[in-house]
């Protein structure tokens, strides 16, 4: 499972290469080489330069020691024109670095400085075109990945889910195409559009619909309690207020 951190120094792997090379980036971009499937922690591509640079992150030495792709022929440096490691402060020594990469360095305020300069392969083993290809790839999926979440997080992180028999789903309406959100049954086929000038029963197998979370009997017996307490204070409220109400007309005459 990716650490937090590595995580981080992956997206600010990406803010540095946006800023050196204007034109495209993303993260996590597939690539096949000879047979191999990897995986560039970022990849960012300038036009009118034509060139690529890679940059990998590691997080901890071990992850850089059992990294065989670095010293593979069909590593980073054979694919791109420049390739990067990316590591916190002192993790590495510039001998360590295998030969052609560079070494980039970024501090707790996530300054990064190029500690070693790498070498310009000029001929990578993969196209520039295959790699502007599976860059746009990789930013088009992380662009439509990002609105998905957005919609669909679950805030509850599932803590209701097992033994669900209700569900709070977002499903797009196949005639005015809004997309709202409907609390239904798991086992629901339909839900009528909530759009006053539409009411179209929206076929749930068909149209386009992601379950958000979903709520069992013990949700509903919380959420219950919940209710019956808020209830009962608001009726003390209301009991101590018409009494306080009584006793100040008293007061006055």
């Amino acid at each position: 499972m990716e650490s937090h951190i590595h995580k981080h120094l992956k997206k600010q792997s990406l803010y540095w290469l946006k800023e050196k090379m204007t034109d495209l980036c993303a993260n996590e971009v597939k690539l096949f080489v000879r047979r191999k499937r990897l995986k560039a922690d970022a990849l960012g591509i300038n036009i009118k330069r034509k060139e690529a640079r890679i940059i990998e992150v590691k997080a901890t030495r071990a992850d850089f020691l059992r990294d065989e792709v670095l010293h593979a022929n069909y590593g980073y440096h054979h694919i791109a024109h420049y390739a990067y490691i990316m590591t916190p402060p002192g993790l590495l020594a510039t001998e360590e670095v295998p030969n052609g990469y560079g070494l980039l360095e970024i501090d707790e305020f996530d300054k990064i400085i190029v500690k070693k300069r790498p070498v310009r392969n000029p001929k990578p083993i993969l196209t520039l075109d295959t790699l502007v290809k599976r860059t746009s790839q990789a930013a088009t999926n992380a662009l439509l990945f990002q609105e998905l979440t957005k919609e669909t997080k679950d805030v509850t992180e599932g803590e209701f889910a097992k033994g669900a028999s209700v569900q709070l789903i977002s499903a797009t309406c196949p005639t005015c195409k809004k997309r709202r959100k409907y609390l239904v049954n798991v086992d629901q086929l339909e839900v009528q559009c909530r759009s006053r000038s539409c009411k179209t029963q929206i076929p749930l197998q068909k149209a386009r619909m992601h379950v958000i979370t979903k709520y069992n009997e013990a949700f509903f017996k919380q959420l219950t309690k919940l209710m019956s307490e808020d209830r009962r204070i608001k009726w003390i409220k209301k009991k101590w207020n018409n009494k306080s109400s009584l006793i100040i007309r008293k007061m006055r005459r």
